[in-house]
């Protein structure tokens, strides 16, 4: 398994993940608004401050984007990983090392709107140690929130 920064060539691959995973519970990819983020990974002129993937033999099977919102305030941007390879920490690996990579960007705050059908993904946040928050507005296609604090959890130095 490799996690690295994306690139333009990983564009296609991420959307894709993207779209299966969202299709597994009924959604569907919207990456003009909703989705705009992960739409954007590896593009040039993308707003996204971090852009991770995922790889496993060669093969682009997780993603994730980070954005600053205001100050060192950011938010988490999708986060899928290819059923395919679910509980073989690659999840666990990205989300690590986007957090590590948001503390290298001197982020206090990572926010992120879930769905709780997104159970897997909910387990995954709760074992970092991420704190639901106030439900988001309807018009965000979520239906949950989270937040989580890199300074009180000694993650920056």
């Amino acid at each position: 398994m490799q996690i690295r920064k994306a690139l333009p060539t990983d564009n296609v691959h991420a959307r894709a993940v993207v779209r299966k995973s969202l299709a597994s519970f009924g959604l569907t990819a919207d990456f003009d608004t909703l989705d705009a983020a992960i739409g954007a990974i590896g593009q040039p002129g993308s707003r996204n401050d971090i852009e991770l993937v995922a790889e496993v033999e060669g093969r682009l099977v997780g993603c994730l984007a980070i954005q600053r919102r205001h100050g060192t305030s950011a938010k988490l941007f999708g986060f899928h990983v290819d059923a395919s390879v679910q509980g073989r920490g690659v999840g666990r690996n990205l989300l690590a090392e986007g957090i590590a990579e948001a503390r290298k960007n001197n982020f206090t705050q990572l926010d992120l709107e879930t769905c709780a059908d997104m159970r897997a993904a909910i387990h995954l946040y709760e074992s970092f140690g991420w704190i639901r928050g106030p439900d988001p507005l309807p018009e965000s296609g979520a239906d949950r929130f989270y937040s989580f604090e890199l300074i009180s959890l000694g993650i920056i130095d």
